[in-house]
């Protein structure tokens, strides 16, 4: 049986590397889909307690992103004024434990909280939602393959 868990957080991104109007900064009101499968436990009644889902999600991942700026920020200011001018935005905003190097899209933001929520959570898909409109699935044979890809690089 496959079970979901939604969570929201709010974050902001820039997308340096877009054409068109993603790459000024911008946020989100993001939705994530946490999807575990796996047999009903004939003693507790369920595949794995909603409540320990929950738990997880929000210490390795919701807590990490929520009300955060995610990816960097070196293109908006220049050099000098992020190391001599002691911007405010030079002081490590990045969420900690959140790669700062990371480009942030939906596709990337899936693959960092995959790997945030293993070992704990065995999930087999996420889905995360960066608009009403548009969303990402990442299923764990896409997820596994592409760690194995990474690994023999």
């Amino acid at each position: 049986m496959k079970i979901s868990k939604v969570f929201r957080f709010e974050a902001s991104h820039i997308l340096s590397r877009h054409p068109g109007k993603c790459s000024r900064l911008h946020g989100h009101s993001w939705v994530l889909r946490v999807s575990v499968e796996g047999p009903v436990d004939p003693a507790a009644g369920f595949v794995i307690d909603f409540g320990d889902i929950s738990k997880i999600v929000n210490e390795r991942v919701i807590e990490k992103l929520d009300h955060r700026h995610l990816g960097t920020w070196e293109h908006m200011f220049t050099l000098e004024e992020l190391l001599y001018h002691e911007h405010p935005l030079s002081h490590g905003w990045a969420p900690p434990e959140y790669p700062s190097d990371l480009y942030p899209t939906c596709e990337n933001l899936l693959m960092w909280i995959g790997q945030r929520l293993l070992p704990d959570l065995v999930w087999s898909e996420l889905e995360l939602e960066e608009t009403s409109t548009s969303r990402a699935t990442l299923t764990r044979e896409e997820f596994d393959a592409a760690i194995k890809a990474k690994e023999k690089k």
